[in-house]
């Protein structure tokens, strides 16, 4: 039993597309996806990637820098990253152009 320990959901367990067409924006293909992590100093932050075709994941801590990245990812849960300060960190799940992926992601931190 962990008294001290506990897993703080920063994204709920979804599942998107990312990759669709629409006319509506630049580039004809809604092929980035950004989320906002809250963080807290001291912690480790975890996330979980599955996908039908590979998707590349940054997560970008709060000093704007790339703390992790992976390419083609179809099943993987990146993690632990160190939290230097708390803030707002970022989770930027991408595909090419034209290429299409269905995606399930979940973002905790311990």
């Amino acid at each position: 039993m962990l008294l001290f320990s506990k897993k703080t959901v920063l994204v709920e367990h979804q599942t998107l597309t990312v990759g669709e067409f629409n006319i509506n924006i630049d580039g004809a293909y809604d092929n980035v996806k950004t989320f906002r992590l809250d963080v807290k100093k001291g912690k480790k932050l975890f996330v979980s990637v599955k996908s039908d075709n590979g998707v590349d994941v940054s997560i970008v801590g709060t000093d704007g820098m790339n703390k992790a990245f992976s390419e083609a990812v179809k099943d993987k849960t990146m993690g632990p990253v160190e939290i230097v300060d708390k803030g707002t960190m970022a989770l930027i799940l991408g595909v090419y152009r034209g290429d299409l992926a269905h995606v399930e992601i979940e973002a905790w931190m311990e």
